[in-house]
């Protein structure tokens, strides 16, 4: 079975870079450009993976980490895993994406490598 990742990010030339660098890598992705509409999406597909900036229009990425957290343990669901990609590069930045619940946070810019050596660590757990 396919890995679907959903990616939620608003700069349009940067999330068509994603995608198509992790559809070239075999996986289903699925691309939201705000925030409100990539937990509407989380919702609906159940993603396999999460990556997520946090500065976005009408929902920002931390606000999506917590509430999936919220929605994964008012349900019982297992949780998945979520790197947070951010031009956000403060060490309290990182804390907080931690703290929030994303398991990986890495900065823009991110090399490819970076950000596919990640996806693939938390794939493989």
């Amino acid at each position: 079975m396919t890995t679907r990742i959903l990616l939620i990010e608003d700069t349009e030339d940067l999330g068509e870079n994603i995608r198509d660098v992790l559809r070239m890598e075999g996986f289903n992705v699925v691309w939201a450009r705000n925030g409100k509409i990539g937990l509407d999406t989380y919702h609906e597909i159940t993603p396999d993976l999460i990556v997520t900036d946090i500065i976005m229009p009408l929902m920002n990425g931390l606000e999506v980490v917590r509430e999936v957290r919220a929605f994964e343990k008012q349900t019982g669901v297992s949780p998945i895993p979520i790197i947070i990609l951010s031009a956000k590069a403060t060490p309290e930045d990182h804390a907080e994406g931690l703290a929030a619940g994303a398991n990986i946070y890495l900065k823009k810019p991110c090399s490819i490598d970076n950000l596919m050596n990640a996806v693939r660590s938390l794939i493989a757990n």
